[in-house]
């Protein structure tokens, strides 16, 4: 605590705070259409980004995989239920079934802009870690930090197969999502 001065009410006195940093996840449930609008802008694969204005394209040499897809998003969703299916010949994939979920990890923007990059890409491989442990690194198909905009963040990309096999994003997630 320090004192504003000494002239100042000795009752007021200003406190340093330090502001805890969060780490911030949002997850979107997605039933495979979108899958190729997700990868052009997940991958930077469009010349120009009007509906992202923070995107700056001179950066996007600086993004990196941590997961790089073998496929295209759609491909890599279709052979892992696939694989699913030859494992569990009961599995059946409805039209409406969710395929794939999309994730963005970040953290507090004040936190991760003041930290040097090998920091943050230990950020990322630890929430890489933690979702490779909680929905199977086999289901994940793409992990990309995108460092050219303002708040560096990790785009995660995974197929919801649970352990015995299912389609489930329900059981993945919960039914939150």
């Amino acid at each position: 605590v320090k004192k504003l001065s000494s002239t100042a009410d000795p009752s007021f006195q200003r406190k340093e705070v330090c502001v805890m940093p969060y780490a911030i996840m949002r997850f979107e449930k997605r039933k495979g259409g979108p899958a190729s609008a997700i990868e052009k802008h997940h991958e930077r694969k469009k010349p120009r980004y009007a509906s992202n204005p923070d995107v700056d394209t001179d950066r996007s040499h600086l993004n990196y995989h941590l997961v790089e897809p073998r496929h295209k998003y759609y491909a890599e969703i279709q052979s892992r239920i696939e694989q699913a299916q030859r494992k569990n010949p009961k599995l059946k994939v409805r039209r409406d079934s969710v395929k794939f979920i999309d994730t963005i990890v970040t953290a507090t923007p004040d936190y991760l802009t003041q930290l040097p990059p090998e920091q943050v890409r230990r950020y990322f491989e630890r929430a890489l870690e933690f979702f490779s442990r909680e929905v199977g690194a086999e289901n994940i198909f793409s992990a990309v930090v995108h460092m050219d905009e303002k708040t560096p963040h990790l785009h995660l990309c995974f197929t919801p197969i649970t352990v015995d096999g299912r389609l489930s994003a329900k059981e993945i997630l919960g039914n939150r999502a």
